[in-house]
C-alpha cells in the first residue's frame, strides 16, 4: 500500500517536473521568472551564482533534496531561487535564497 502511494506521488513530481521544463520562455517572463538558458548565461557572466554556490553559502544540509526545477525568479529586483526540498524526515518546504549571495 505504502509503495502504491509512493509510486503515485513519483509519478506526479516526474509529471509535473516534465511540464516545468517543457515551458516556453515567454511563460519563464510572465512569471517573472529566467529562462533556463538565461540562468546559465547570468552564471556563466558571474552576475549569479549556481544554485550548489548558494546552497552552500546559506549552509543547506545536503539532506535536503530538489523536488522538481530550480528557478530563477525576480523580487524586488533582486534574483532569487525558489525551490521546493523534501526534508530528511519526508517534510517539503520551499527555499527562497538570494541568487547573488544566498541571504533569505
Amino acid at each position: 500500500m505504502i509503495s502504491s502511494v509512493l509510486n503515485l506521488l513519483m509519478t506526479i513530481v516526474v509529471a509535473a517536473t516534465m511540464f516545468v521544463a517543457v515551458a516556453t520562455p515567454a511563460a519563464y517572463a510572465a512569471g517573472g521568472c529566467m529562462d533556463p538558458r538565461d540562468v546559465q548565461a547570468a552564471i556563466a557572466a558571474r552576475q549569479i551564482k549556481s544554485w550548489p554556490a548558494i546552497k552552500a553559502i546559506a549552509g543547506i544540509s545536503d539532506q535536503y533534496k530538489e523536488v522538481g526545477v530550480v528557478h530563477v525568479c525576480e523580487r524586488d529586483g533582486q534574483p532569487y531561487y525558489m525551490v521546493n526540498v523534501s526534508g530528511p524526515s519526508g517534510e517539503s518546504k520551499q527555499l527562497v535564497l538570494n541568487a547573488v549571495d544566498g541571504s533569505n
